[in-house]
């Protein structure tokens, strides 16, 4: 990076000299020009929204801005530097501990993957995380945050997005709340309205559109290439001339491919769809594949290719979907998305990085991921299947990945059209459009925080809990009495639903109230656009409750119990007219608080808890219509909106309904019932669980992801999703029914049994086993399949590896896959079990 006019030297920040000499050990001894408006504010300690281009050098600003921080107020200060994505924190990790090291400061990470994470992050001095995860240890220890001197929130336009955008506007607010003094840092990409959220952070905004890596904009019409923008160094120079790739144009990714390769290159192609993605993959994989065995000078290239397409095919994670990534991998081709299992895109991501792979076909979620060097980006689809256009915003991030530093010294984006007309809007919308406007998304997730408010975030009266959600981007945007009502109609549904409880108003709110009045100057805000009684059409759906009759059922047959192994409408038809007193104060129910600290949605707690009753019920022999089964219990988390079902086709729907007539005595709500709090229960949405419901029956029966994905269709990816998914909700389960005062007081002895049944299934879901290897699996370095082994040999028991003979010892090192050294670690981690239990 060479000197600019308008560039800073970093020694001359007043850094610590470890930091600058590290800096200048990497090539940076300049800061780019929208790094140098950055620097001396964050420096100061003054908050900031950046919003520039991706790779223009944002991230480093939000470094040494920690860096400055934790050494100007102390030991004990800390620093929490938030992101949407796991995979970005792991890279934000790895960055932040190269420089921390330098000055003797630690860097933890919590993305809530591995068990032991809080313990590593308690003595942490700066803590790299997602925002759910924060969150969630906020909710279960408020204290973590009394030393933070600095937040930064990394790709925060993402506040926008409608299921991670609620989580980071509130936890932007309660970290305001709890740290008022605290710096704030936003990096975010150039959004519609910039000013507005400097505002609502109370920050200094600073604006480019430089990056540091010249990139060409242009659109690909057939085979014809135009250039209509140039971003970076350089953009005053002319544009080049139009040309014509070489190619077919029934083959138009193919000769983009064979362009950015002859140009010593590698590209990113986003498409629409996983389906498309393969397909490209395959197709250019394949070509070039023979590019590769006809050329003798590539061997070594070949034979790599070849050690990564094996690697990715063998293993639990071996599908069908493998071998497909496997064949494309020897051409030097990947595709990458959800449904491939995190591994399997940490070595794409990887192999890329190596330059050993020279192209990925993509979804789009790979633009908010981490950073690849794709030296050209082409966008073949950007409408989405069956739902209209991407938004410039997000077009924008994904040319945004072209030309990115340390990588490549230009960068190429284009976007496909097939004729003039679809040119001609891409040039308009996309390259020089606008982006749009960030607007909050919390009105749709208000309950779950309302709910996080009064059970761990100290707001115990009505006042207060206006006061924080007033600090939200929401109160930005829409009138406050429509806030105002919705919370009203929040905190309603939460009572009614035992998760809260009014405690009465209080004479120490209303005096802080009073006082609060006489010292503000503000005129009085009347709003009265609209009266309070006409704002009901524009609350939330769905809070309240209805009771209804349950759906007739024929008495069963056979026992109660089978299969285990072991012994309102979120909202009334009238609308809420009384306001909600600003003195009236609340408190958590037991209940309450363990949906908050479980992380739950309050409906999903609703619903379990419902489910869990009546299982109890069944178990005493209160319910002569139901028989509680394995599926039971999987279908009760199914049906909670905190899980995700799964697709269904068309092929497959008879079936699905099929199995779940056949199951209609294991439900344990009835239609009614989960209608009353809006999950949909008709047969599309039914099927979609029960084909969810029986993916996981098929793992815990110990089928492969092969013989998953030849059944069901079900991606390795989207199985070991669900497999989380449900795990988790079956663990908050246990909690939810330990927890339960109401059922431990009355049936102690069913509760009991009912938390046997849901640890059994739990277990099998999260180990995909069936119960009887349910302890071998247990043992570190022991999956399904070596338990499987070990059990066909007649070790059946921890303790029968701890005692192992020397005869049983022979049998298991002669299976494929074992070792004497294996089976001696076996039996040390066996061993440790025991002596544990001792």
């Amino acid at each position: 990076m060479g000197a600019q006019d308008d560039t800073v030297e970093v020694g001359s920040l007043g850094l610590d000299s470890r930091i600058v000499h590290h800096l200048e050990q990497q090539g940076i001894r300049h800061l780019h020009p929208p790094q140098a408006k950055a620097i001396g504010p964050a420096l100061e300690g003054k908050n900031l929204l950046l919003a520039t281009p991706t790779a223009s050098g944002k991230s480093l600003i939000a470094y040494l801005a920690i860096i400055k921080r934790l050494e100007k107020l102390g030991h004990g200060t800390r620093a929490f530097y938030i992101v949407p994505l796991k995979a970005l924190a792991t890279e934000k990790v790895n960055e932040l501990r190269e420089l921390a090291k330098k000055v003797d400061l630690s860097v933890g990470l919590a993305i809530g993957d591995r068990d032991g994470e809080t313990g590593s992050i308690e003595h942490a001095d700066i803590i790299v995380c997602t925002s759910e995860k924060l969150d969630s240890l906020l909710r279960n220890n408020p204290s973590f945050a009394e030393k933070v001197g600095i937040v930064i929130a990394d790709e925060f336009h993402l506040i926008n997005d409608p299921t991670r955008g609620p989580t980071l506007e509130v936890l932007l607010a309660r970290l305001r709340h709890l740290r008022p003094d605290a710096q704030r840092i936003a990096l975010s990409a150039t959004v519609g309205n910039p000013n507005e959220l400097a505002e609502w952070l109370d920050a200094d905004l600073i604006e480019s559109e430089w990056r540091p890596v010249r990139l060409q904009q242009g659109t690909l019409t057939e085979l014809k290439l135009e250039i209509h923008r140039t971003i970076g160094p350089g953009n005053d120079s002319e544009l080049p001339e139009p040309r014509t790739l070489d190619g077919k144009k029934t083959k138009i990714t193919n000769s983009i491919l064979e362009d950015t390769i002859a140009d010593g290159g590698q590209m990113i192609l986003f498409v629409g769809t996983r389906v498309s993605a393969e397909k490209e993959a395959r197709e250019l994989g394949t070509k070039r594949a023979k590019i590769l065995a006809a050329n003798e000078e590539l061997k070594d290239e070949t034979e790599e290719l070849e050690k990564l397409a094996n690697s990715i095919s063998k293993g639990e994670d071996s599908s069908s979907l493998s071998d497909r990534l496997s064949n494309a991998i020897k051409g030097g081709v990947a595709f990458h998305h959800a449904g491939l299992t995190g591994k399997q895109r940490n070595m794409i991501e990887q192999a890329f990085k190596d330059r050993l792979l020279k192209c990925i076909c993509a979804t789009p979620t790979l633009a908010a991921g981490v950073n690849l060097p794709a030296r050209r980006v082409v966008i073949r689809d950007w409408n989405r299947w069956k739902s209209g256009d991407y938004t410039t915003m997000e077009i924008q991030q994904m040319l945004g990945r072209a030309g990115r530093p340390f990588f490549d010294n230009h960068g190429e984006a284009w976007i496909m059209a097939k004729n003039d007309s679809q040119r001609d809007k891409v040039i308009d919308n996309y390259i020089f459009g606008f982006p749009e406007k960030i607007e909050s998304r919390l009105g749709d997730a208000l309950l779950s925080h309302v709910l996080s408010s009064i059970a761990s975030g100290g707001l115990t009266d009505r006042d207060s809990i206006s006061q924080f959600f007033e600090q939200t981007l929401l109160a930005r945007q829409i009138k406050k009495n429509v806030l105002e009502q919705m919370i009203d109609e929040m905190i309603d549904w939460l009572a009614e639903k035992e998760m809260i409880l009014r405690k009465g108003e209080s004479d120490a709110v209303i005096t802080r109230i009073q006082e609060r009045n006489e010292n503000s100057d503000e005129e009085e805000d009347w709003e009265d656009e609209l009266p309070s009684w006409a704002l009901a059409a524009t609350t939330l759906d769905g809070l309240g409750w209805s009771e209804s009759e349950e759906e007739s059922l024929p008495k069963r047959k056979g026992p109660a119990i089978f299969g285990f192994s072991t012994a309102a409408k979120i909202r009334d038809a009238t609308p809420i007219d009384i306001e909600e007193s600003p003195s009236m104060t609340y408190a958590a129910t037991p209940f309450g608080e363990t949906i908050s600290r479980l992380y739950l949605d309050p409906v999903s707690g609703h619903i379990l808890r419902r489910g869990l009753r009546r299982a109890v019920r069944i178990v005493q022999g209160l319910d002569e219509n139901r028989q509680l089964h394995p599926r039971s219990l999987i279908h009760l988390v199914a049906c909670t909106p905190d899980f995700l079902s799964m697709w269904v086709k068309s092929r497959e729907t008879q079936t699905m309904e099929d199995i779940s007539e056949a199951m209609k005595f294991n439900k344990l709500l009835t239609n009614e019932e989960l209608s009353d709090v809006e999950i949909p229960v008709d047969s599309e949405n039914e099927n979609m669980r029960v084909k969810a419901l029986c993916v996981l029956e098929e793992w815990m029966d110990e089928k492969t992801l092969r013989e998953i994905e030849a059944e069901f269709n079900a991606q390795p990816g989207d199985v070991r999703t669900r497999v989380e998914l449900a795990e988790w909700l079956l663990f908050s389960s246990r909690r939810m029914l330990a927890s339960d005062e109401e059922v431990q007081h009355e049936a102690s002895e069913a509760a009991a049994m009912v938390t046997e049944f849901i640890s059994e299934i739990q277990r099998r879901i999260r180990y995909g086993c069936k119960s009887d290897i349910l302890g071998l699996v247990r043992i570190r370095n022991v999956g399904r399949v070596r338990a499987r082994e070990m059990k066909g040999i007649g070790i059946e028991a921890i303790a029968d590896v701890a005692e192992m003979g020397s005869r049983d010892r022979s049998k298991l090192e002669g299976i494929r896959g074992w070792s004497p050294k294996l089976v001696d670690t076996v039996i040390a981690n066996a061993q440790q079990i025991i002596s544990r239990r001792k």
